[in-house]
């Protein structure tokens, strides 16, 4: 029993080990990573040496540090490349709808023909609201489903699409390029999209782009609702919900924020 004990408390670490230095930045020494596990540097020393005995850890560029190999990077690939991104959004999408009552839409990104398509729908508690067509097909250029993924493309991908000359599904009009780049580097500024009355009259749309382990845009998250429900003062809280649970999902798929915007690739 007492062996089972010690067996269960030892996974528990190294999982916790491994999860430490995932989120490093660059080498870890051994004070650093007992120190952030709260251990003994003689324990913090010895679950090291387990995780390079299995081949999940290496030692880093720097005497005494320590990294995740390119053996747990390879394992780690070939889980991130076999769950669908819909399921990774599912669980966030059900946090955002019970946060905010409203319905929660993930976008995804096509780039092979630079759309967005509705590929996963949870209604909030409301009864009143939108249905939205799941697998719909729709240009980036209108609403907030659309321009948050829109506003972090690299340029070229971005470009092309401006150009094609999108009509508004509401008012029959065609895009105006210039004023729409403006609002793209708003997006980027805020990081998030706010829309009104632009893919369906009547409706308010938010949305937060999520980013994959390469940085490139993948889809968004999105919040909508009848425009006479929403008080301009909720924006933000709205927003922040919308952001943080994107962000988190970013995670989950790998990604890690840099300085320099996407869209700049």
């Amino acid at each position: 029993m007492n062996s089972d004990k010690s067996m269960t408390g030892t996974v528990a670490r190294v999982a916790l080990l491994i999860k430490v230095l995932a989120e490093s930045e660059g080498d870890s020494s051994v004070a650093q990573v007992s120190d952030k596990m709260n251990l003994p540097t003689s324990t913090g020393h010895r679950l090291l040496g387990l995780l390079v005995d299995t081949g999940l850890a290496e030692r880093g560029g720097r005497p005494g540090t320590y990294r995740l190999s390119l053996e747990f990077l390879r394992l780690g690939g070939l889980v991130v490349g076999r769950t669908d991104v819909t399921t990774v959004a599912e669980t966030f999408m059900q946090e955002v709808a019970t946060a905010t009552g409203e319905t929660c839409i993930f976008n995804l990104y096509r780039p092979s023909d630079g759309m967005g398509m509705v590929a996963k729908v949870v209604h909030g508690r409301h009864p009143l609201r939108y249905e939205s067509q799941m697998f719909q097909i729709a240009p980036l250029t209108f609403g907030a489903t659309g321009r948050a993924v829109l506003a972090f493309l690299p340029r070229e991908s971005a470009q092309k699409i401006l150009e094609r000359g999108d009509v508004s599904p509401v008012s029959g009009l065609p895009i105006d390029s210039q004023a729409l780049e403006l609002e793209l580097a708003e997006i980027r500024r805020k990081g998030y999209a706010f829309t009104k009355s632009q893919r369906v009259a009547g409706a308010v749309g938010l949305g937060a782009p999520v980013f994959t382990g390469a940085g490139l845009v993948v889809g968004a998250l999105c919040v909508t609702m009848p425009e006479t429900r929403f008080e301009d003062s909720k924006e933000q809280e709205l927003a922040n919900i919308l952001v943080g649970h994107a962000r988190k999902m970013s995670e989950v798929l790998g990604y890690k924020p840099r300085l320099a915007q996407p869209h700049g690739n």
